[in-house]
């Protein structure tokens, strides 16, 4: 199967705002029947913040062990895939964007040769902030998430890096015209 489309994988540390910039898009690219935003599936329930499809264990293994998953991984204790239905949208020409993980970047580079990284950054403070505002976590797992942010450099001819330590409509704006000129980009 030759996939024509391109993927946008979405990457950086926990707190960057990686949901928020996606969001932003979203709402600015509804009518671009091309693009497809893709809902991760976590072992974790819903929550504030992360527009996630929420299973138990048994059931990502279940459907991990049945190959729904494109990519797939495991961080700070959850298990995190990207649904396999993206394939059937890339081998038509669309563009998919996914909130991804920098771990998977060796397996997404061999599997999407059309992939496009967004990573997205903000310094320390900005992060620990975030993460503790969102209060999903205890500090001790806020401070491992700095940590674990601070092992994955993003690197390569195809990743575009963003700040997002200012307002969201700045950093928006710029990962919206990365999307518009990656959609202009794709087959048809």
């Amino acid at each position: 199967m030759e996939l024509l489309g391109r993927l946008v994988l979405v990457v950086g540390p926990s707190g960057a705002g990686k949901d928020t910039l996606i969001d932003y898009a979203r709402d600015r690219l509804r009518a671009d029947p091309r693009v497809h935003f893709v809902r991760r599936i976590i072992s974790r329930p819903a929550g504030p913040g992360e527009d996630h499809e929420p299973v138990d264990t048994t059931e990502f293994d279940r459907r991990d062990r049945e190959g729904g998953f494109s990519l797939q991984w495991h961080a700070h204790g959850l298990s995190y895939g990207i649904p396999s239905e993206i394939d059937d949208w890339l081998e038509r020409g669309d563009v998919v964007v996914a909130n991804g993980s920098r771990a998977t970047l060796p397996t997404a580079r061999r599997k999407y040769p059309q992939l496009l990284v967004v990573n997205v950054t903000a310094p320390m403070d900005v992060l620990a902030k975030r993460l503790i505002e969102r209060g999903r976590e205890n500090l001790e797992s806020v401070s491992r998430r700095l940590t674990r942010g601070d092992q994955h450099l993003v690197d390569g001819a195809d990743v575009v890096h963003i700040d997002n330590s200012g307002s969201v409509e700045v950093a928006g704006e710029r990962l919206l015209a990365t999307f518009v000129a990656y959609v202009g980009g794709a087959k048809k």
